[in-house]
C-alpha cells in the first residue's frame, strides 16, 4: 500500500519501538478494556459490511489503534503523535469517536446493546443554551416587540461574542442601548437569562456503556418521537466522563455511505476498486481541487473553501491536510491562511526564526498549522518531554494568563539550557502563541483529508458512478438533489427522468447517463414503489399506463401515484406525450379496477375464456402468453394521441412539482448568463450561513400578499414569495413599504435581482427585500465600482491581505473603501492601480477576509 500511494517506508523496528511504548502507556493508564470494547464493534461492522471511517480526533495518533483497525492512518507517516491523544503524566479518559455509515450506524448501537445488556447502554442527553442572539429574539418576543426590530437588534452582535452584556458595551448594540429603552431593557433581562438551559435533546452520537444497569448510576430520561423510544442520562456528556462512566461517539456519516454505493456501482459495473490503494499525488484529483471543482467533495464543497483552493493550487496532500485545518475562524482571523498560501506560491519567502524548527514546519511552509507543531517545537526546541508539550498544547488553548505565563518561563528557560539565546526563544514564544490558540489537529486533519482525497478521487475518475452515489445520499432533499443535478449538466453528465421500466428506487447508472429513482417522486411512497417493482419483477416490462395500473392492486396504489408518475415523465418512453395519458387517467384507472375485480370473482372475458382453453390443450405456452398479452393489450382503454401536448411551461411546472425542481429544462436557463453577471451570490450560497447585503437573483414562485394583523403597520400587507435560482430557492420578505414601492414589479415566474438583508428564520435562511430591480434592467447597468464596507477593527494583517487580493486581479472597476465608525461612514477612493476585474469569485475571496456583505456594487443607470 505504501508503494501504491507513493509513501514513505519506516523501518520495522521504528513500529515495533512506538507500539511497545504506546502498549505500556495504555496498560499504565488501564485502558486495555476500552480499547478492546471499541476494537469489536468496529470488528462487528466491518464483518457486517458496515463502511466505517479512517479515524477522526486525535485517536489518529495511535499506533495502537491503528494496529487493531480502529483507524486506517498510519501515524508514523504523518507525524502523528501518541500523545496529543493519551497523556501518560496526567490521566484521563481516551476519547474515541467513530464514523459509521449513515445507514449502519443504528445497527452498530443495536449490536452494543444487545452485547452489554439494554439496561447498561443508553444515548446521552444534550442541553440547547440560550445564546447571545437568541436570548435577544426571545426575550424580544416575548416583551411583544415588532420581529423586524428584534431581529435588526440580534444582527448587532458580532458572530464571535463572548458574551452579551460585552457586546453590549461598545459598537452598534452600545449605540442602541443608550438611545434606546426598549434595547436596553432586551439586553439587560438577556444578559441575566443567557446560557441558561432552553431544551433538551438526544446528543447525535454520544452513547454510554456502564458496568451495572443504568438506573443504579445515572437518572434516565424516556424521549419519545411518533413510535420510537430513546432512552438518555439525564446527565450531559461532560458529567457521564466526570464520573469516569465509558462514553464513545457513534458517528453517522454520510460521506461513508457515498464512497461505498459508487464503489458498489462499480463493482456492479464490473469495476473492482480498492480506495486504499489508490496513489496520493494522482494529477487529476488536485485538477478538480485547484479548479474548485469540489461540489460533493467531503469538507472541500463551500463557497469560501472554494476559493481558497482556486488561489492556494493545492499540489500534494500535505496541502489537503492543511487547508482542512486552516479553514476555520481563527485561522483566517490572524491571517495564517493568506500566509500559507503565498508562502506556498513562492511569493512570500518561507522562514524559520530557529532551524530546530525547519523539519517540524517544512510541510506547511513555516506556518503553524497544527497543535502537534507546538508540541515538537516544544520538544525540539525547549526540551520537553511529549507529555508536559501536550500539558503546553492544552493551556495555549485555554488561554488563561497565570498558565500561560508559567509555561512561558518554562519553555524559555528550557531554551536557554539547550544553547538558545533567551531573545530569540521569546520571540519564537511570541510567534507560537497567537497561533496556538487556533492551532487544530493534525490527526483530525489527516484522517478527514484522507475520506476528501477519496471522494475527489471518485468524482475525477469514476463520475457517474460518484454522481449517482452522491444523489442517492440526498433522495430525502430535494434541494440537495437539484443541486447535485445541477453539477451534474456541469460535469456533462445527463440525469434522465424516471421511466416505469428502467428505475429502481434509488438513481441507477444506465451506461454513461443517470437513471433518476422512483425514490425522488413526491406522492409516490415507499409501499408504492415496491408494489410498482414486485410488478416489474413479475411481468418484465410495462407496456404502458393502463398495463401498470391492471399489475397493481389499486388500493394500495392510489390514483395520485399514477399522477405523480405521469407529471414525472416516467412514462415519457412509451411513445405517448404527458398531457394524452393525463387524459386517458381516468377511463385507464376504471378498466384496472374492472379486472382486478373480475380476477377476484373468478370471472374472465370470452377472449380470456378461449386463451385459457388454448393454453390448457397443450399449445405452445410461450405462443399462448403472446396471445393473451396480446388480447389483454387489445382490451386497454386507448390513449388519445390527438390530445394537445401541455406547454413547456406547463411541462416543467408539473415536473418540478412532482420532482421538486426543473429536470428536463429550466426557464432560468436563457437567464443564464445575465445571473452570472448581476447577482453576487446565489441561493446555494446564502445557505451556507451568510448574513448581511446580498444581491441574488432569480424567478419568482410562490408569491402571497398576507394582511398584517398588529402593530404600527397593522391594515397594510406585507409580501413573501420564493426566489429560484438555478442552485436551489430562499424564502423572501418585503415589509409594507418595500411591497408598496416594488409591488407593481411582482408576479409569479417574474425574473428580478433582489438585494437585501439575509436574516436566520427558524434556522433556515430568509432574504428580507431592500431593493428589486427587473433582471434584463440590471443586466444592462454597467457596474461603476466596488464599495468594501470595513470595520473599525479590521487588523492590519487583513488589510494587507486584502491589497494582495486586488493587486492579483487588476480590471477597470474602481474600488472604494468606506470605514463604518459608530456615528459616521468615511469613504475613501482607491487608488487607480486598484482597479479590479470584478466578479462572483473575487467578491467570494474579499469578504473571506474582511466580512461576508462587505462587498458593494454600485451602478451607473441603464442607457435610456
Amino acid at each position: 500500500r505504501r508503494r501504491a500511494q507513493g509513501l514513505v517506508r519506516y523501518p520495522d523496528e521504528a513500529y515495533r519501538t512506538r507500539l511497545d511504548y504506546e502498549i505500556q502507556v495504555i496498560n499504565k493508564m488501564g485502558f486495555p478494556g476500552y480499547f478492546l470494547v471499541v476494537w469489536d464493534f468496529i470488528r462487528h461492522a466491518r464483518e457486517q459490511d458496515i463502511p466505517v471511517g479512517p479515524g477522526r480526533g486525535s485517536a489518529a495518533g495511535s499506533v495502537v489503534a491503528w494496529a487493531l483497525r480502529i483507524t486506517d492512518i498510519d501515524p508514523l507517516q504523518y507525524d502523528l503523535l501518541f500523545e496529543r491523544f493519551l497523556n501518560p503524566d496526567r490521566i484521563s479518559m481516551p476519547d474515541i469517536d467513530i464514523d459509521f455509515c449513515m445507514r449502519g450506524r443504528g445497527e452498530v448501537i443495536r449490536y452494543v446493546s444487545d452485547k452489554y445488556g439494554r439496561d447498561r447502554v443508553a444515548q446521552i442527553i444534550t442541553f440547547g443554551t440560550l445564546a447571545a442572539k437568541a436570548v435577544i429574539r426571545d426575550v424580544g418576543r416575548v416583551m411583544g416587540i415588532p420581529y423586524a426590530k428584534v431581529d435588526r437588534i440580534a444582527k448587532l452582535v458580532p458572530d464571535m461574542t463572548k458574551s452579551l452584556s460585552e457586546a453590549a458595551k461598545e459598537g452598534a448594540l452600545a449605540l442602541e442601548v443608550q438611545k434606546d429603552p426598549e434595547v436596553k431593557k432586551i439586553v439587560e433581562v438577556g444578559s441575566r437569562l443567557e446560557g441558561l438551559t432552553r431544551h433538551a435533546s438526544v446528543h447525535a452520537a454520544g452513547v454510554v456503556i456502564t458496568p451495572r444497569p443504568l438506573e443504579e448510576l445515572v437518572p434516565l430520561y424516556r424521549a419519545t418521537k411518533g413510535d420510537e423510544e430513546t432512552i438518555m442520562t439525564q446527565w450531559d456528556m461532560n458529567v457521564v466522563e466526570k464520573l469516569g462512566l465509558l462514553k464513545m461517539d457513534f458517528l453517522g456519516l454520510r460521506t461513508l455511505t457515498v464512497i461505498d454505493d459508487a464503489v458498489k456501482i462499480l463493482k456492479h459495473q464490473g469495476t473492482d476498486l480498492d480506495l486504499n490503494e489508490v496513489p496520493l499525488d494522482d494529477p487529476e484529483v488536485y485538477r478538480l481541487f485547484c479548479e474548485g471543482r469540489t461540489s460533493g467533495i467531503f469538507q472541500f464543497e463551500s463557497r469560501g473553501m472554494t476559493d481558497l483552493l482556486r488561489r492556494a493550487r493545492p499540489s500534494k496532500f500535505e496541502d489537503l491536510t492543511a487547508f482542512n485545518a486552516l479553514y476555520r475562524p481563527g485561522a483566517l482571523s490572524v491571517g495564517m491562511v493568506e500566509e500559507y498560501i503565498q508562502r506556498k506560491l513562492g511569493k512570500r519567502k518561507v522562514k524559520y526564526i530557529l532551524p530546530e524548527t525547519e523539519p517540524i514546519l517544512a510541510e506547511t511552509y513555516g506556518v503553524i498549522t497544527y497543535q502537534e507543531q507546538v508540541m515538537l517545537i516544544a520538544v525540539a526546541v525547549a526540551g520537553f518531554t511529549m507529555a508536559e508539550a501536550d500539558v503546553l498544547r492544552k493551556a495555549m488553548g485555554k488561554k488563561k494568563a497565570e498558565v500561560m505565563a508559567e509555561q512561558k518561563e518554562k519553555f524559555v528557560r528550557g531554551a536557554a539550557q539547550r544553547g538558545v539565546a533567551k531573545e530569540k526563544a521569546r520571540e519564537l514564544w511570541e510567534y507560537i502563541e497567537p497561533f496556538a490558540g487556533y492551532g487544530f489537529n493534525k490527526s483530525h486533519s489527516v484522517a478527514y483529508a484522507m475520506l476528501a482525497y477519496k471522494t475527489a478521487y471518485l468524482k475525477a475518475h469514476f463520475p457517474v458512478a460518484f454522481m449517482a452515489a452522491m444523489l442517492n445520499s440526498e433522495l430525502s432533499s430535494s434541494e440537495a438533489i437539484a443541486k447535485y443535478i445541477a453539477e451534474c449538466r456541469n460535469m456533462g453528465i445527463a440525469v434522465l427522468p424516471p421511466d416505469i421500466n428502467e428505475s429502481d428506487w434509488a438513481f441507477t447508472v444506465v451506461g454513461g447517463t443517470i437513471r433518476f429513482g422512483l425514490g425522488g417522486v413526491k406522492g409516490v411512497g415507499e409501499g408504492a414503489i415496491e408494489e410498482v417493482l414486485a410488478a416489474r419483477r413479475r411481468v418484465g416490462a410495462f407496456r404502458g399506463l393502463a398495463h401498470l395500473a391492471c399489475e397493481l392492486d389499486t388500493r394500495h396504489v392510489n390514483r395520485k401515484v399514477f399522477e405523480s408518475l405521469v407529471k414525472a415523465g416516467a412514462f415519457d418512453g412509451r411513445g405517448v406525450h404527458r398531457a394524452a395519458l393525463w387524459a386517458a387517467l381516468d377511463r385507464v384507472l376504471d378498466h384496472a379496477q374492472r379486472r382486478r375485480q373480475e380476477r377476484e370473482v373468478g370471472q374472465t372475458t370470452l377472449f380470456g375464456a378461449m386463451i385459457h382453453g388454448i393454453g390448457g390443450a397443450g399449445g405452445n405456452g410461450s405462443g399462448a402468453a403472446g396471445t393473451a398479452a396480446d388480447t389483454e393489450q387489445a382490451l386497454e382503454p386507448a390513449v388519445d394521441p390527438a390530445v394537445p401536448a401541455w406547454s413547456e411551461r406547463e411541462r416543467l411546472r408539473y415536473e418540478k412539482e412532482t420532482l421538486g425542481f426543473y429536470l428536463t429544462g429550466n426557464p432560468l436557463l436563457e437567464h443564464e448568463e445575465a445571473l452570472a453577471r448581476a447577482a453576487l451570490q446565489s441561493t446555494a450560497d446564502l445557505k451556507e450561513g451568510f448574513e448581511g447585503p446580498v444581491t441574488v437573483g432569480g424567478m419568482i414562485t410562490n408569491l402571497k400578499r398576507v394582511k398584517i394583523k398588529s402593530g404600527p403597520n397593522a391594515g397594510r400587507f406585507m409580501g413573501r414569495f420564493v426566489l429560484e435560482d438555478l442552485a436551489g430557492a430562499l424564502p423572501v420578505t418585503l415589509f409594507a413599504n418595500q411591497l408598496q414601492q416594488f409591488g407593481h414589479l411582482l408576479a409569479d415566474e417574474a425574473v428580478v435581482l433582489v438585494k437585501g438583508e439575509v436574516r436566520g428564520r427558524d434556522g433556515e435562511p430568509e432574504l428580507t427585500v431592500e431593493e428589486i430591480v427587473p433582471l434584463d434592467q440590471a443586466a444592462a447597468k454597467t457596474l461603476a465600482a466596488v464599495e468594501l464596507v470595513l470595520e473599525p477593527s479590521v487588523s492590519q494583517g487583513a488589510m494587507l491581505q486584502l491589497k494582495n487580493l486586488l493587486l492579483e486581479h487588476p480590471g477597470r472597476v474602481p474600488v472604494t473603501l468606506t470605514v463604518q465608525l459608530p456615528d459616521r461612514k468615511v469613504s475613501i477612493a482607491a487608488e487607480e492601480s486598484f482597479k479590479i476585474a470584478f466578479g462572483p469569485e473575487l467578491a467570494a475571496s474579499i469578504e473571506g477576509l474582511i466580512g461576508r456583505g462587505a462587498v458593494r456594487e454600485r451602478f451607473d443607470a441603464p442607457p435610456a
